[in-house]
């Protein structure tokens, strides 16, 4: 796969750096990812960046209905779309990030992709918040600390407002961990495929539970007293009585909050 994969990136130019442009080239990564995924005929599939096709090929084999691509450089979308002809495959040009909201994707939607990593964050939460069809599984490869960031415990400081939202949906797990150098150009760091699943609607407007997160989480390592409450304008009093409603203390810090008391906090100050 690497000889044939650096030949193609030739003949259009090469990776370009300032989109992120990193290519797996390892098979038994590939195999993983679509075993992780699950796929079923009556399946469609998104992928963000597919690039020179790597994973898209594995994914047009699948019994997936459609597979919907999304990629942002023209020379690789011409290619793309000379390359794989068949009916069931969607090649678009363009920013995913601007195409995620207003996705038409048929019901039930797997995500299934080697996200570009300056993107990575962003378009996980975007699945999660503004796809018209909520996504039932994502298998996406982001850079190991990513990975890391969003299946830490409570207690753990790379806990933040990425892992706390994204595990209000759904479960995360690392399939695998995947050093750079199964990629070309090799990237600075080691990257992990990672699976989001039993991925469900939650009760609140997905915005109005960010901004709650965003409000605990914006400040490093203060207390909840500090950091949430104050944010919210929320008085002592008010902020006490919530807190012992939702089975927390003011003086716990926002990483240290279980999912299930940040479903009850966030419902008390969202209702």
């Amino acid at each position: 796969m690497n000889y044939e994969l650096k030949q193609i990136l030739r003949q259009l130019g090469g990776a370009k750096h300032s989109l992120g442009q990193h290519f797996l080239t390892s098979d038994l990564v590939v195999e993983r990812i679509i075993k992780a995924a699950e796929i079923k005929e009556n399946d469609t599939i998104f992928e963000i960046g597919p690039g020179l096709g790597v994973l898209t090929r594995e994914l047009i084999k699948s019994p997936a209905c459609e597979v919907i691509a999304c990629e942002t450089d023209r020379k690789f979308c011409e290619f793309l779309r000379k390359t794989y002809k068949e009916k069931k495959v969607k090649i678009i040009c363009g920013d995913a990030l601007v195409l995620i909201p207003n996705l038409s994707a048929s019901p039930p939607l797997k995500v299934v992709s080697n996200l570009p990593y300056n993107i990575a964050s962003p378009a996980i939460i975007s699945l999660l918040s503004v796809c018209p069809t909520l996504p039932k599984r994502m298998v996406l490869m982001v850079q190991k600390e990513v990975a890391e960031r969003l299946c830490a415990r409570p207690g753990d400081s790379n806990r933040g407002l990425l892992t706390v939202f994204v595990e209000l949906f759904g479960d995360v797990k690392i399939v695998t961990k995947v050093s750079a150098n199964l990629f070309y150009p090799p990237p600075q760091v080691d990257s992990a495929v990672i699976l989001i699943s039993n991925i469900k609607k939650i009760p609140w407007e997905p915005k109005a539970a960010f901004k709650v997160l965003k409000a605990a989480f914006a400040l490093k390592r203060k207390k909840i007293k500090n950091s949430l409450f104050v944010n919210l304008n929320i008085l002592q009093d008010k902020a006490e009585e919530i807190a012992k409603k939702a089975g927390i203390t003011l003086n716990q810090r926002p990483e240290e909050l279980t999912k299930n008391q940040w479903l009850k906090l966030i419902s008390l100050l969202v209702d």
